[in-house]
């Protein structure tokens, strides 16, 4: 009897908790409920509305107009029609989206506003949606800040998030500048890496730069002095100061010179773990003249502050037969470490691109995946006329867009060492080699030569930011603002010019100001860390610049 009882006693306790547990669960979602109902949009059907735009648009400013159409329906499914305002008479009642400053009532109540202070307001009044800025300029903002409010969170549906009361007012910010793929970029200011006059004062160039994952970022160069030199700085480049060197510890008699490239392991290879830093660069076997060079990697596991070599990748020989320019990218569907370089001692080419690969950090394959320092790698880019030079790689990792590659082309026929680019979705198949693909050229007719870099994030759009770096405008002129800076939204199907963040002289040929820059992106995508190489401030040698470029 007693067992029956404790047995009753326990169902009753279970049922009781049960109650609790379904009462606490259905209050809960109850608290939910009502909170989503708070932020619940007052039957804003976006599908019921027209985007009403001035007859006076400026032409460069429709393709904002047509990309916010396209954005609007990736993310709610509404196709809105576009109408011009003095095509349809006003009617107070019609379900509208007034962009810039439209012969409507309510967009003339608004201009009443940015006389004021603001530079842009957002506001529901009526069956309207109100968006105007002072400028045509800053109403493209005001509808990025619309689409970021309003029509990215409602992703998976047609109601605007908005409330029937809602009213935003603002300040642009005017040093940002706003595409048309609704990607805003904020360039901030200019910092000496270097920071020394001793650093400074001779020839540095292939300027590099890798964020890792504790938010330090590491720069190097080369500077002809038989070893790199590592600046650190740990307040998000703010401030830069000398942290260690870097020689060649493998090798003997072999000196670490030239073309450096920085790189964050991501996974762990071999016995080395995840966060391991590599310096991947040149090496060759004597001071003054040489014989051989190797494609050589240094690693670091504290962060970049004592250094070993720990292999090499391929060997060449000397001047017109070696092995240069490495660049590391991790491919994660096959765990494998890539490198690409440019190999100059293939006989039946004066220059090609080429790569193995590692799964260990030790041992590279090659061609037909052999194993060795001694095998000949695969070939990326091997043109067809033996007197063509593509060199400079880097590459990058584009998501759904793919894998590119960027590099330099000099050949007869090609202006100024002309930067071309190459795609593929397979990072071990770049199709026919003798296909040297095609130039970086902006929508306006810029180009750029020389010592390409290049780095992609996720923001700024449905298909990312694509940034490519050169040295020179092509055609080659002399300038003080050095090349442009391209971007592509599109994954490389088109591409922008803009100014320089880090302007460089270029009033002499022969000048290495701009020679080899660097781009790469924060771990989150949202930030461009950006390092060249104008002359110092005594015009007697050259310095490390950075620049930090918020992307959103």
């Amino acid at each position: 009897m007693k067992l029956i009882k404790k047995l009753l006693s326990l169902i009753l306790l279970v049922t009781m908790i049960a109650a609790i547990l379904v009462s606490c669960t259905d209050g809960s979602k109850k608290a939910n409920d009502d909170k989503s109902e708070d932020n619940k949009v007052d039957g804003f059907d976006i599908s019921e509305y027209k985007i009403v735009r001035p007859s006076t648009l400026a032409n460069e400013y429709l393709n904002y107009i047509k990309n916010f159409k396209k954005i609007v329906a990736d993310n709610t499914g509404a196709d809105l029609q576009v109408v011009i305002d003095t095509d349809q008479k006003a009617d107070p009642n019609a379900k509208e989206i007034l962009i810039g400053s439209t012969n409507r009532k309510e967009s003339a109540d608004l201009v009443k506003i940015l006389e004021k202070d603001t530079y842009y307001t957002i506001r529901v009044s009526g069956n309207k949606i109100v968006i105007l800025g002072k400028t045509e300029d800053t109403t493209m903002k005001a509808l990025k800040d619309f689409l970021d409010e309003a029509v990215y969170t409602s992703k998976g549906g047609k109601t605007i998030n908005m409330k029937s009361d809602f009213e935003k007012n603002a300040v642009a910010n005017s040093k940002s500048m706003l595409f048309d793929s609704f990607t805003e970029i904020s360039i901030g200011k200019k910092v000496s890496v270097t920071n020394r006059d001793d650093l400074a004062t001779g020839l540095i160039q292939y300027s590099k730069i890798v964020p890792l994952s504790d938010g330090t970022l590491l720069a190097t160069y080369e500077n002809y002095s038989y070893k790199y030199t590592i600046h650190r700085s740990t307040d998000g480049g703010a401030t830069w100061h000398q942290f260690s060197t870097v020689t060649d510890t493998l090798n003997k008699g072999y000196v670490a010179e030239w073309m450096p490239h920085l790189y964050e392991l991501p996974v762990d290879m071999g016995k080395y773990k995840a966060g391991t830093v590599l310096l991947a660069g040149t090496s060759k076997n004597e001071k003054d003249t040489f014989t051989v060079s190797t494609i050589t990697i240094h690693a670091s596991t504290d962060g970049g502050k004592t250094w070993e070599t720990v292999c090499n990748v391929d060997l060449g020989g000397g001047g017109g037969e070696g092995v240069w320019e490495p660049y590391l990218i991790y491919e994660e569907e096959r765990d494998r470490l890539y490198c690409f370089y440019s190999d100059d001692s293939d006989p039946d080419h004066s220059q090609k691109l080429a790569y193995k690969y590692s799964t260990d950090l030790e041992n590279w394959h090659g061609k037909d995946d052999k194993v060795g320092v001694d095998v000949d790698p695969k070939d990326a880019v091997a043109c067809s006329n033996k007197g063509y030079r593509p060199g400079m790689t880097s590459v990058v990792d584009m998501g759904e867009g793919g894998y590119l590659m960027t590099y330099e082309m000099m050949a007869s026929g090609i202006p100024d060492v002309q930067v071309y680019y190459k795609k593929t979705k397979d990072l071990d198949n770049w199709g026919d080699p003798a296909d040297y693909g095609k130039p970086v050229k902006s929508t306006d007719g810029h180009s750029t030569g020389s010592g390409p870099w290049c780095a992609w994030s996720p923001v700024g759009g449905a298909c990312g930011t694509l940034v490519v770096v050169g040295k020179h405008p092509v055609p080659y002129h002399v300038t003080d603002k050095g090349a442009k800076m391209f971007l592509s939204f599109d994954y490389g199907e088109t591409f922008v010019a803009i100014d320089n963040p880090i302007p460089y002289d270029l009033k002499a040929e022969e000048t290495h100001c701009g020679y080899s820059p660097c781009v790469v992106f924060s771990k989150d995508g949202k930030t461009l860390y950006y390092v060249n190489n104008p002359l110092n401030k005594f015009k007697q040698g050259h310095d490390i610049n950075f620049v930090k470029i918020e992307i959103k």
